[in-house]
């Protein structure tokens, strides 16, 4: 070295590599401890940390071993046990990242070359100028600081391109780019996810190209240079191929915005050109839930059948196409007899399956043009389109109740249904298609009071009888809420002694306007209405109060004969209901006789046979109401736990006129005595008819000629009248 160890070291030198120079530690490899300890001297009073090693293993030692990093490496090329060449190599194969500057006596410029070959920043041969080598440090930690930081900033930059590459590859949605002329430049691998496609067969191609057939031809126009132009804004929802996808292809909601792109080929430097930046968003779940929200807010969920708004929908068109082509329409309101029955036979789930077979048997009967509605419960409405007279519609309705001749089966059991229609023809019978659907239903309504199971064309006064009848049902709802109900009682009395046996509660609507109504004014109208049910169990609920009462005073008479209706008696829970009800009065149940009709031994004999065996365990008395004039077989007279005939009165009434109706009587008498029943003729009027019954042996007998029906004041005062003599 030439320089004095006093020579002033420049700021700038000191400073260079942008930090302080005591914050820099350097290693020095000499083997010449001399030359290293001057080196070193003049280093650390230029403010550099130093270590030396004597020879390149102890340099490649003291590398690997220190706890803090060195910035720089000042190397001899002529060591005692490697080379300075071998020492830079080694340096790098172990992964020592630092500036290398030799500081060696060797003049051989190829000892220089090859330094610089394996990684040395420079050079510096001695002697040397302090200057001179300072310069070189400070010039090299420079460019190292450089280096780590162009490092550390394309670092940073491939990490953000790897972030921004991977949001917009996990994004939902395929985002793409196109240019000018609608190719796509760039695809997210979105694409291969929701599509199936790979890019390289999407990039360079128009969008178009990704488009569904349907769409393809609108698609090539909204992507064309000339539309996307217009504006730098666009939205369009189209159906995209798809590889991944039964139908070929899903709905996508596409949305672009016009944007700016340096240019990348051969151009004006910072010149650009117009591209477009695309979402296209998948909307096909979106699209399949509205579809299937459509589909329930027009079909009926149990039966898959249109529903109402969709059935008056395809009426309105046909309306439209009839006038417009002087053509007749039909509208049927279809309803299924006694379900409730069957409902309460099968239960719910096994019904609703019937329910669905009833659609189908029908579906299966229809021309196309004709359309099948649920409309509620077991109701269905058909429109019969190109009618040209009623008996198109009679064909239609013949087909079905052929379909019905065989047996519904569910659960592995059978039930044989039947259906009853009302009908209503454009333009006889109303110009709309709420008129037609009310006729209809009237017609329907008036049909079923005959029995059920058949049909009725709508006329006008059916729609002035239903008016009435509504209104009758209305105020008959009202009755029940408010009580203006009340019971009469009419004695049955032994033809033997003359006393009375029991008496039959009958009911009385005690309407504000119209005054007493018999049963026969309003107790269809309550079954029709569904009220039957609340208006027995006050029958019911009224009786035994008063038997309660009766037994109290010491008055009761032997028995309390109650009506109950099929449809009462078939409800699930009626004996549960109608025990617990004589329980809190507590009313013997020996005391009551409930009274059913024939028919209801038709409906479902297994069902009615525990209900009434169950009644009977009990303790109360069975009786037959109308017997003769309903069911034909007698074979549940034995079967079921009956007590006691009832003969009707229309049998009772033709004793003074017709002789057959003595051979009715008897037979009816023998059969009663055969089987130990109890026998009660209803409506004996005449003191011939009295007397008839008595040589025949009947039981007892109840009607006018004895006692009308009395409210319950006058019944106490017969009771007790009869109790005093």
């Amino acid at each position: 070295m030439t320089c004095s160890r006093n020579a002033p070291i420049s700021e700038s030198h000191a400073q260079g590599g942008g930090q302080r120079a005591d914050e820099r530690r350097l290693l020095i490899v000499e083997d010449d401890p001399v030359f290293a300890a001057s080196l070193r001297y003049l280093l650390n009073h230029a403010g550099f940390q130093t270590e030396i090693a004597t020879d390149g293993g102890s340099g490649l030692a003291l590398l690997a071993t220190t706890s803090a990093p060195f910035d720089l490496l000042l190397l001899d090329i002529d060591l005692p046990d490697i080379s300075g060449h071998d020492v830079i190599r080694l340096a790098r194969e172990r992964g020592f990242d630092l500036p290398v500057i030799v500081v060696s006596g060797d003049s051989e410029i190829d000892a220089a070359i090859q330094a610089l070959r394996l990684g040395a920043m420079d050079f510096v041969r001695k002697p040397f100028e302090t200057e001179i080598l300072l310069y070189a440090i400070n010039r090299a930690l420079a460019q190292s600081r450089l280096e780590r930081e162009h490092s550390a900033a394309q670092l940073r930059v491939n990490r953000s391109e790897r972030l921004h590459r991977f949001l917009v590859d996990a994004s939902p949605d395929i985002i793409f780019i196109l240019d000018q002329t609608g190719r796509v430049t760039f695809v997210n691998q979105r694409l291969k996810v929701l599509l199936g496609l790979d890019e390289a067969t999407v990039v360079g191609r128009h969008f178009s190209r990704m488009v569904h057939t349907h769409d393809r031809q609108r698609a090539r126009y909204a992507f064309s240079a000339e539309k996307l132009s217009e504006t730098a804004l666009h939205s369009f929802e189209l159906r995209l191929k798809s590889q991944a996808d039964a139908p070929g292809f899903r709905y996508f909601e596409v949305n672009l915005a016009a944007i700016g792109l340096p240019e990348q080929a051969a151009g004006e430097a910072g010149e650009g050109r117009d591209h477009y930046y695309g979402v296209a968003r998948d909307t096909t779940a979106r699209r399949e839930v509205e579809a299937l929200t459509n589909y329930h807010a027009n079909h009926d969920a149990l039966t898959g059948l249109p529903n109402r708004v969709l059935f008056r929908d395809h009426l309105a068109l046909a309306l439209i196409r009839a006038r417009r082509n002087n053509e007749q329409v039909a509208v049927l309101h279809l309803n299924l007899d006694r379900f409730k029955h069957v409902n309460d036979r099968f239960g719910h789930a096994h019904a609703d399956e019937l329910l669905r077979q009833v659609g189908e048997r029908i579906q299966g009967c229809l021309r196309g043009g004709d359309t099948l509605a649920r409309f509620v419960g077991d109701e269905f409405l058909l429109l019969n389109s190109f009618v040209w007279s009623e008996r198109d519609v009679l064909l239609i309705i013949d087909r079905i109740n052929r379909e019905f001749g065989a047996p519904f089966t569910v659960a592995d059991k059978s039930a044989h249904l039947t259906m009853s229609a009302g009908i209503a023809l454009f333009p006889q019978h109303g110009e709309t298609a709420d008129e037609l659907i009310r006729h209809a239903n009237i017609a329907l309504y008036h049909g079923r009071l005959s029995g059920g199971h058949g049909h009725s064309f709508f006329m006008p006064e059916m729609g002035e009888s239903t008016d009435q009848r509504l209104q009758l049902q209305g105020e008959l709802r009202q009755a029940i809420e408010q009580d203006q109900f009340v019971l009469f009682y009419q004695p049955q009395v032994g033809l033997r002694d003359r006393r009375i046996r029991g008496v039959e509660a009958l009911v009385r609507w005690n309407h504000p306007q119209r005054g007493l109504l018999p049963p026969g004014d309003f107790l269809a109208l309550a079954e029709d209405a569904h009220l039957i049910v609340s208006l027995d169990e006050w029958v019911t609920r009224e009786a035994c109060k008063a038997l309660r009462e009766w037994t109290r005073l010491g008055i009761a008479p032997p028995r309390v004969a109650i009506n109950i209706s099929p449809r009462h008696l078939e409800e699930a829970d009626f004996v549960e209901r109608f025990l617990a009800l004589l329980a809190e009065y507590q009313v013997d149940p020996n005391r009551i006789e409930v009274e059913v009709t024939e028919n209801l031994f038709i409906r479902d004999p297994s069902m009615v046979a525990l209900k009434l065996q169950s009644l009977a365990a009990h303790g109360v008395m069975i009786a037959i109401d109308d017997f003769g004039t309903q069911y034909s077989s007698l074979s549940y007279l034995q079967k079921f736990p009956i007590h006691t005939l009832k003969i009707d009165k229309s049998f009772v009434w033709e004793i003074d006129r017709e002789y057959r109706q003595h051979a009715i009587i008897k037979a009816i008498i023998s059969i009663a005595h055969g089987l130990e029943l109890n026998l009660v003729a209803e409506g004996v009027e005449t003191d011939e008819q009295l007397r008839f019954l008595e040589i025949q042996g009947c039981d007892e007998i109840q009607g006018y000629l004895i006692s009308k029906p009395l409210p319950r004041a006058a019944l106490e005062g017969l009771m007790r009248q009869e109790q005093q003599t």
